[in-house]
């Protein structure tokens, strides 16, 4: 199969790369399990090897991919704990015009509570910035129009209302001011991305997004998870009892959590191209960031 980074990027094509890249490296990718959605990245189980592979959309994320192995080599000289990079040789792997990296299986990996990611989250957000320019500083806008140029399953008007949005919460971020001194975050912090282990310990997964910004991104995404109904006010509360901080009270929440929520909706609706069954919820998404006054109960995009 001929493949480049202009293919669009599906299961069946990350798993072919995944298989050629295995047997380049002696690894066995035999039961090899798809952990989640495909994206920007496909992330597969080697149940063999005690290993996940992530694979990459496009080298253009070779540089955050890069920046990615080094913050978890970072990580663990900071004794953090966070996923670990796998030892199978020079990493990343470019392989026709994808990304691929190893990590150490994390065994038997439960969602945390959101008091765990609280408590994970102010531990990471007081770590000392590395000196030695590992990390960018964070956008939250990156991929947005790209995103919205591959939702081809939605109409032309709603593509166009995402992008006009994007234009008017850009010109809205510049204008904030931040309650909180900028440093270490990690940029993604979801519900899926901070587990805990099988011996009890939380970790933190997935550091591509790792960066020095505002700890306020990371701390909008419980809240916005409230807003759209995937969490209730007693599970959103433990978050911010945990963290010592309600984000929601701070002036400028409602520009991040607007921004979060685009975020959430371009990336679903990106997919919608190669899996219309997401069509009826980017849609929904699309009319709510229309009208806030609809009720949100957003479904998970998996």
């Amino acid at each position: 199969m001929i493949m480049d980074s202009e293919t669009s990027f599906t299961a069946d094509i990350a798993l072919d790369v995944l298989q050629q890249v295995c047997a380049d490296a002696g690894l066995d990718a035999r039961g090899a399990e798809l952990l989640g959605p495909v994206g920007d990245n496909a992330v597969w189980r080697l149940p063999l090897e005690g290993i996940v592979a992530r694979i990459a959309w496009s080298t253009d994320a070779l540089p955050s991919v890069r920046r990615e192995l080094g913050v978890a080599a970072w990580l663990a000289k900071q004794d953090f704990p966070a996923v670990r990079v796998a030892a199978c040789g020079d990493q990343p792997v470019i392989h026709r015009g994808r990304v691929v990296t190893f990590w150490e299986e994390i065994p038997k990996p439960q969602q945390a509570s959101t008091a765990e990611m609280g408590t994970l989250l102010k531990r990471l957000h007081a770590l000392p910035c590395p000196d030695d320019g590992l990390l960018t500083p964070y956008d939250p806008f990156a991929r947005q129009h790209s995103h919205i140029d591959e939702a081809t399953g939605i109409n032309p008007t709603a593509r166009a209302f995402l992008t006009t949005r994007l234009t008017e919460l850009q010109n809205a971020h510049a204008s904030l001011n931040f309650a909180l001194p900028p440093g270490v975050i990690h940029g993604d912090a979801h519900r899926k991305n901070i587990v805990r282990a099988a011996d009890g310990q939380v970790m933190l997964l997935d550091l591509e997004r790792f960066s020095t910004g505002h700890p306020e991104w990371d701390l909008t995404v419980p809240a916005v998870y409230r807003r759209v109904g995937w969490y209730d006010d007693a599970t959103y509360a433990a978050f911010a009892h945990a963290y010592g901080l309600d984000v929601t009270e701070w002036s400028g929440f409602p520009v991040l959590a607007q921004i979060r929520e685009l975020r959430m909706t371009t990336w679903l609706a990106s997919r919608t191209g190669r899996e219309p069954r997401l069509i009826p919820e980017a849609l929904h998404r699309i009319a709510t960031l229309r009208d806030p006054a609809l009720p949100r109960h957003w479904s998970p995009g998996t």
